[in-house]
Order: C-alpha cells, then sequence, then structure tokens
C-alpha cells in the first residue's frame, strides 16, 4: 500500500500536476490522520473494555466477600445469644439461691470469651491498590467505601475494644482468682472455687449483669451491621445484572 502511494506521487510529479500532487498530498495526510485516529479510538475501547471486565470481576469478589463475612456474623449472633443465656442460667442459679450444678461448667467456661468480628476485606484491598475510581457508578462505590471504612470499622473500633477492655481489665483478673478452667476435661469447661461464696460476691454479680449487657450490646452491632451489608449485597447484584445483560 506504501508503495502504491509512493508511486503515485512520484507519477504525479513526472506529469507536472503539482495541483493534483497536492491534493493528493493533503488526502494522503488525512488518510493518515484518520487511520491514527481509529488506532487510538480502538485502543480506548480496547482499554475501557478491559478495566471494564476488571471492576465486574471486583464487584463479584466484593459481593463474595461480605456473603462470607455475613457468615460469620451470623454464627458471632448465634454465639452470643448462646452466652448471654448461659450467663443468666448462672444469675437464675445465684437468685433462686440453687445449689451448684455441673451444667454450670460450660456457662463459667465461657466467661471469658467472645466472637471477634472477622471481615473479609482481600477484594476491598485489591480495589483500593487498583484505585477506588475503577467503580464507575459513583453511589455504588460510595456505599462500598461506607461499609468497610465506616460500619465495618465501628464494629471493631467500639464493639470488639471494648469486649478487650471488659476481658483483660475486669472478667480475667476476677477469673483467675475465683474460678479454675477444668482443662483435663475441656478448655470450654471452668467451675468456681467456691460457688456458695460467690452468691455472695457482689462484684462477681456486676461482672455478669456486664457480660449479659456486653452480648446484647454486640448483638445490637451485628445485625445493625448484617442489614447495611445485606443492602449492599442487593446493590452489587443489581449493578452486576446490568452489566451482563
Amino acid at each position: 500500500m506504501i508503495k502504491l502511494f509512493r508511486n503515485i506521487r512520484k507519477n504525479l510529479l513526472k506529469e507536472g500536476k503539482t495541483a493534483n500532487y497536492l491534493k493528493y498530498a493533503i488526502g494522503e495526510i488525512v488518510l493518515v490522520v484518520i487511520g491514527i485516529l481509529l488506532a487510538l479510538q480502538i485502543n480506548n475501547w480496547n482499554e475501557n473494555r478491559k478495566l471494564q471486565k476488571e471492576e465486574l470481576k471486583l464487584l463479584h469478589d466484593i459481593k463474595a466477600n461480605l456473603k462470607a463475612t455475613l457468615e460469620d456474623f451470623e454464627m458471632d449472633t448465634l454465639v452470643s445469644y448462646q452466652q448471654i443465656q448461659k450467663y443468666q442460667k448462672i444469675e437464675h442459679y445465684m437468685q433462686k439461691g440453687l445449689p451448684y450444678s455441673n451444667e454450670l461448667d460450660s456457662a463459667f467456661g465461657v466467661l471469658t470469651f467472645w466472637n471477634n468480628p472477622y471481615i473479609t476485606t482481600t477484594a476491598y484491598k485489591t480495589l483500593q491498590n487498583k484505585g477506588l475510581d475503577l467503580i464507575k457508578n459513583e453511589s455504588l462505590k460510595n456505599e462500598i467505601i461506607n461499609m468497610y471504612e465506616v460500619e465495618f470499622q465501628v464494629l471493631l473500633t467500639d464493639y470488639d475494644r471494648s469486649e478487650w477492655n471488659l476481658s483483660e481489665n475486669v472478667v480475667v483478673p476476677f477469673f483467675s482468682k475465683h474460678i479454675r478452667r477444668l482443662d483435663g476435661k475441656s478448655l470450654n469447661l471452668a467451675r468456681p472455687n467456691d460457688f456458695e461464696e460467690l452468691k455472695r460476691n457482689d462484684e462477681f454479680q456486676n461482672i455478669l449483669s456486664m457480660l449479659v449487657r456486653q452480648r446484647k450490646r454486640g448483638l445490637l452491632f451485628f445485625r445493625e451491621t448484617i442489614q447495611i451489608a445485606t443492602k449492599l449485597i442487593e446493590q452489587l447484584d443489581k449493578e452486576i445484572n446490568s452489566r451482563t445483560k
């Protein structure tokens, strides 16, 4: 093709057709410019297509991460509810003046336990590395950022940190003095050194009430976060479906 254009130019110059040559030269320049623009357009189209595929994959991954996190949260709420029941069983025995029963071993065993919220963040970290602007839907992008930077952080810094403080500063010190682990049977079982004395211990009753309150508070945190995450999953589904039709 280039050789053909070169021959045409030579023939026009030999024949002295300067005006025609100039027209031809201008036309050739126009064709070259159009070719360059088309190449750039195709390159931009390919790049945009690549970014869209990347964005769609990340949306799928974020959705999967959120679902995995919600499964953990559902288990956390179940465990918290079971712990509340165990603590209230101890309170029942104390309030009714009942003698110690081995069924309380599991209740005393979980006095120092709680479920740390575990959040799967691999997809969000990938999004941060690639750039948050990869998500073109501005509203959806803001909801994703809010989920990971605000809602999950409130759960971690407010609820979980307060659990650590209560456990380390109040529960564990008291536990180590008055309650013994039955590690020969199970790491999850424990028994008070003197249950009758513990019944009269105001500090222990206060600790029990604090633990019950803390777990109930945790249930509220988890349930609220689950609701917000569930709505975000619905938004992700809607965006993914609109992009794959």
